[in-house]
């Protein structure tokens, strides 16, 4: 029988270790809890150096930045990069939050880009200035990645510190693939990034190709030509791409049944959910859930 090389366990210590060592004075966050707000109170304006991640776990707020303002309701997440000012506001039934703020060193420690780890994602990088304030909406995988660190930031059991690193390296690969699953790809026709956009914002809703067709300012026939051409794909089909894509994480990593995810990623039938998800997937939502 073979038996692990101790030196290779070894190694992943001593990598932990210097990761750890290179943060600034092993501060691993600086804010970690979950905090609620009353109806309509407000915070700031301010500014910090720290990257602040929240998830909206009760209520609602809006971000206001210096040129726009941003909604957020239950279940969504917030992440503000590090020296953008912002002022925050709590719905009219007050807010819960859980609530992260670390230095932008933890992410640079792990060096993705330099590996040539993210080559085949999107140049928009979460450090990008286009995205000064990202919205991710329905990724309970970031979530759970956010509640993980906190929790253990908050218990501060043995070797902590050594899980703390490791779930931000698996919140940064997270945050990449949403950048890369969920941005707009590199093109540059107008009409297409605006109806793509206008889907992705709109997935759970019941929009049809005319509403996707008129948002843009084209014609439906127009928009099924330009979605061949730059994606090879009818814009029903991306539609129902982008709500497969989130009934399969909802099926994987929650509780809610078959019936729950289908109206919850916008489709109009269990019926309609099963026969597309099979056609798509080669099994029934149920015979994943097992």
């Amino acid at each position: 029988m073979k038996h692990n090389d101790p030196s290779s366990e070894q190694s992943l210590w001593n990598l932990l270790d210097r990761i750890t060592e290179s943060i600034k004075s092993k501060r691993l966050a600086d804010v970690f809890r979950f905090k609620s707000f009353r109806p309509f109170e407000t915070f700031g304006p301010h500014r910090h150096e720290r990257i602040e991640i929240n998830y909206v776990k009760k209520g609602s707020c809006i971000i206001r930045l210096e040129d726009e303002s941003v909604g957020f309701k239950e279940n969504e997440i917030m992440i503000i990069l590090s020296n953008e000012q912002h002022f925050f506001e709590a719905g009219p039934k007050g807010a819960t939050l859980m609530q992260l703020e670390f230095l932008p060193d933890i992410f640079s420690r792990f060096d993705l880009e330099e590996q040539g780890a993210l080559t085949k994602l999107t140049a928009v990088t979460v450090f990008s200035e286009k995205n000064r304030l990202i919205k991710i909406v329905n990724n309970v995988r970031i979530m759970r990645a956010v509640q993980r660190i906190v929790n253990e930031l908050d218990d501060k059991n043995k070797y902590y510190h050594y899980l703390v690193i490791m779930y931000y390296a698996e919140l940064l690969i997270l945050i990449y693939r949403h950048m890369d699953e969920t941005w707009l790809p590199i093109c540059s026709n107008e009409f297409i990034k605006k109806a793509i956009a206008h889907i992705r914002a709109n997935y759970r809703e019941d929009i049809s190709i005319a509403d996707v067709a008129g948002w843009a300012g084209i014609g439906e026939r127009y928009l099924r030509k330009l979605f061949a051409r730059h994606l090879n794909l009818s814009p029903v089909d991306f539609l129902n791409q982008i709500r497969l894509n989130k009934a399969i994480e909802l099926l994987r990593n929650t509780e809610m049944s078959v019936k729950e995810v289908c109206f919850a990623c916008g489709f109009k039938s269990p019926q309609y959910f099963s026969i597309v998800f099979k056609q798509q997937m080669g099994i029934t939502p149920r015979e994943l859930t097992k």
